[in-house]
């Protein structure tokens, strides 16, 4: 009888490389075609931003400083973390024991199921359609996936994949369902910057003044490529060993505080900065789609991310040709397909997920050129060259 591997537990191999990674392990002997693959699906920053000036701060001071910057009232404390793993970390370790199960609509997050599962914990997808913008179902098919086991709603606004922004009827069909079966309420606000009409924009606290089982997640620096430092915002209500874990486990670094600090004081122009940023890249997004009346997109209230429906029949083989066949002078590109943010049975039906925060703006329209080329060629439109 083999005494199995000694080097590795079996948990380790749940998780799965983030996907561009993943790809470039699946077809290694793209390395032997001498070609570039640009990334149209790049999640984490290329470069660390870097302050003007680093000022030494206190712990409580920033805190204060957030409460005011977030405007909280006093039945609401602050936990800092040091990354974004931490804070979901103690999140799901805190609230949720192994196996429970997590209510979450598709597409989700690159990040949520290597998260959930290092801690086995369960996914419920509530499956969503670009046909219907991604938007909830109604109540009743909703509540048909809820267990004995699911002990948290979990959404993302705007979503990390697809910039889905929910309207408020939705917003106000989740609050009733996590009421109405006692779930914990969890929303990651990393991205609620990049919302275009602000003054439109409802969020959950809009609609739930104040709820002892609603945490909210935010990665405030991480958008503008300074930092990776996570906050939770939970009730005074919840027990006070979330406030243990933070503080023994993850501890965050005075540099860290420095950030923050200098973000706060700055956010009006960082965040305007970026939405102009992000607005100039949407419209180059937006340029490619006029050219391309064989294919569809899902464009909502937020920048950042973009579902675009291909007229193909699967997007897993069409990747494997853009990694393994296409060139277009020496370079070929890596779109996400959209089966990697549905449950297992999702149906590949020629959807692909492009995130474009982090790419400048000459090499998301390059990528949006080669992808058209290679599109019309897969397609048999044009003919390869000879």
């Amino acid at each position: 009888m083999s005494p199995g591997d000694s080097y590795f537990s079996r948990r380790a191999n749940l998780y799965e490389p983030f996907l561009f990674n993943l790809y470039l392990e699946r077809y290694q002997y793209w390395r032997d075609r001498d070609v570039q693959i640009i990334n149209l699906y790049n999640v984490r920053p290329l470069t660390q931003g870097v302050m003007k000036e680093v000022n030494p701060i206190q712990f409580n001071q920033v805190v204060e400083e957030l409460k005011d910057y977030l405007k909280l009232n006093q039945s609401y404390k602050i936990l800092l973390f040091p990354n974004q793993f931490s804070a979901y970390y103690t999140l799901f370790f805190s609230i949720l024991d192994l196996n429970d199960e997590i209510l979450t609509p598709t597409p989700i997050p690159y990040f949520l199921k290597q998260y959930a599962e290092s801690l086995g914990l369960k996914l419920l997808y509530i499956e969503t359609s670009m046909i219907d913008d991604f938007d909830l179902p109604y109540r009743k098919e909703v509540e048909s996936k809820i267990t004995p086991r699911a002990k948290l709603f979990y959404y993302s606004a705007p979503g990390f994949s697809g910039s889905t922004v929910y309207p408020e009827e939705t917003l106000e069909r989740i609050l009733f369902v996590s009421r109405n079966y006692y779930l914990y309420l969890a929303i990651d606000e990393t991205l609620s910057h990049l919302v275009n009409n602000r003054e439109e924009y409802i969020t959950m606290q809009d609609i739930a003044v104040e709820n002892e089982r609603i945490i909210r997640v935010l990665s405030p620096l991480k958008d503008f490529s300074m930092d990776d430092i996570t906050i939770l915002i939970v009730h005074k209500a919840l027990p006070l060993r979330i406030d243990r874990i933070t503080r023994d486990l993850f501890p965050i670094s005075p540099y860290q505080l420095s950030f923050l600090d200098y973000f706060i004081r700055n956010n009006e122009e960082i965040k305007e900065e970026r939405r102009e940023e992000m607005n100039i890249k949407r419209k180059i997004i937006e340029n490619f789609m006029e050219r391309r009346e064989d294919i569809s997109v899902s464009i909502t209230k937020a920048s950042g991310s973009v579902f675009i429906n291909l007229p193909i029949p699967n997007t897993e083989t069409f990747v494997e040709w853009l990694f393994t066949d296409y060139n277009r002078d020496k370079k070929t590109i890596f779109v996400a397909p959209a089966v990697h943010f549905h449950q297992d049975t999702y149906e590949d039906n020629g959807e692909i997920l492009i995130d474009y925060r982090y790419l400048d703006s000459e090499m998301l329209e390059e990528g949006l050129e080669i992808l058209s080329d290679a599109l019309d060629l897969y397609l048999g439109l044009k003919k390869e060259d000879q």
